[in-house]
């Protein structure tokens, strides 16, 4: 992971793309102990303040979607902030649902700081069941 690798030899771009890996592709959100910091801002609708409150959500997104996959298509970096445009796959016995969504991360020090992301489904039924999945909080 990223800890073997000396801090000023990362990009902001390297540490998203281990962080989406991981989290994303991976299904794992114990990077986030490693570049997120503790009070992480989260200007998304879906996930609340707080490195823990991220996991916590992308826990239990996991256990509502067996399967999940994702292809970053594009990403860059501009002084302290880094875009990731993704394809994003989820599914489970009784649905799936695909989307493409916009993250914004600012990085400080090496450290996810703050997030902002658009989100856009693929069909009306992803729509639907995120809607869904937000009004259950699931």
């Amino acid at each position: 992971m990223l800890a073997n690798i000396n801090q000023q030899q990362r990009s902001n771009t390297d540490i998203v793309k281990e962080f989406y890996t991981q989290v994303f592709m991976k299904r794992s959100v114990d990077i986030c102990n490693e570049v997120m910091i503790d009070d992480y801002i989260n200007h998304s609708s879906l996930v609340k303040n707080g490195r823990e409150n991220f996991k916590e959500y992308f826990l239990q997104y996991y256990k509502t979607f067996s399967k999940i996959d994702s292809r970053i298509t594009h990403i860059f970096e501009k002084d302290d902030l880094v875009c990731v445009y993704a394809d994003h796959w989820a599914s489970n016995k009784l649905f799936s649902v695909k989307f493409k969504a916009i993250d914004i991360y600012r990085i400080e020090s090496g450290k996810l700081v703050e997030h902002w992301d658009s989100i856009e489904a693929l069909n009306g039924f992803s729509r639907f069941m995120f809607a869904i999945k937000a009004i259950l909080k699931l």
